[in-house]
């Protein structure tokens, strides 16, 4: 179930119903230096992922990267109540019935301070995402900042479709929610800069092909979609976006 990228990072693939479409997602699985476990965007435990997380050390931290990756975060919580849970901006308030150790923000926790480094994305006004970079894998580890959908990604007609209607099918792109709810290009786009520099050579993303080749070029190539997309919508579109995340 979990495969190994490097020394220190692993990742585990289910699919997960996201209204009524089924999708790959992921979760990432970071060895802390002391050899404790930080789990990111966790999918719902079953029996074999317990077994392979236990095998490998001790969960210590269990952290969502953005307020709509919550899925799995209930079940880890029930078998790690030793663990402490990390809500990324704006999911305590979703999900009150979760006690949380505190917000991710742009600093990591000393935990992970020595393997991860992260930055909490701008210019959103439903979502930020916490994007975090493991150095010694060279990985870049998102959720929704892009997504690269495949036929083996989403296996279904109807959901293939949808990914082509949003242009996130063959072509690494925000997912439709992100771009939707972006409304700062600027913002968004400083920070797309500031994670650039890092010096990553794949993106490990929850939904989508794996990056392999030409990770920053990617990056870039989001970024500039992110940005004409968002610089050319209307007023009109942006009430309409608005309107939809206060139902989402």
């Amino acid at each position: 179930m979990l495969k190994k990228i490097g020394a220190g990072l692993r990742y585990g693939e289910d699919d997960v119903q996201f209204y009524g479409v089924g999708i790959q997602t992921r979760m990432s699985v970071v060895t802390q230096p002391d050899g404790g476990l930080l789990v990111i965007s966790p999918l719902i435990l079953t029996t074999q992922i317990k077994a392979e997380l236990d095998a490998l050390g001790p969960v210590r931290h269990i952290a969502s990267p953005n307020k709509i990756h919550n899925q799995g975060l209930a079940s880890f919580a029930g078998a790690y109540p030793e663990a402490q849970l990390w809500a990324s901006p704006g999911l305590a308030e979703r999900c009150p019935d979760i006690r949380f150790a505190g917000t991710l923000d742009d600093h990591p926790h000393p935990d992970w301070a020595p393997v991860l480094d992260q930055l909490v994305t701008r210019g959103n006004f439903f979502f930020s995402e916490v994007v975090f970079y493991h150095g010694e894998s060279k990985t870049l580890v998102v959720a929704d900042l892009v997504e690269n959908i495949s036929d083996d990604t989403v296996k279904s007609r109807l959901g293939q479709q949808l990914a082509k209607t949003f242009h996130v099918f063959g072509r690494p792109l925000p997912s439709p929610e992100f771009r939707m709810y972006t409304s700062d290009a600027k913002a968004a786009a400083d920070r797309l800069d500031e994670i650039g520099m890092w010096d990553f050579e794949r993106i490990l993303m929850a939904h989508g092909t794996v990056i392999t080749d030409d990770a920053h070029d990617t990056l870039r190539d989001v970024r500039d979609f992110l940005v004409a997309e968002v610089t050319s919508r209307s007023g009109h579109r942006t009430a309409i976006n608005r309107f939809l995340a206060s139902h989402q």
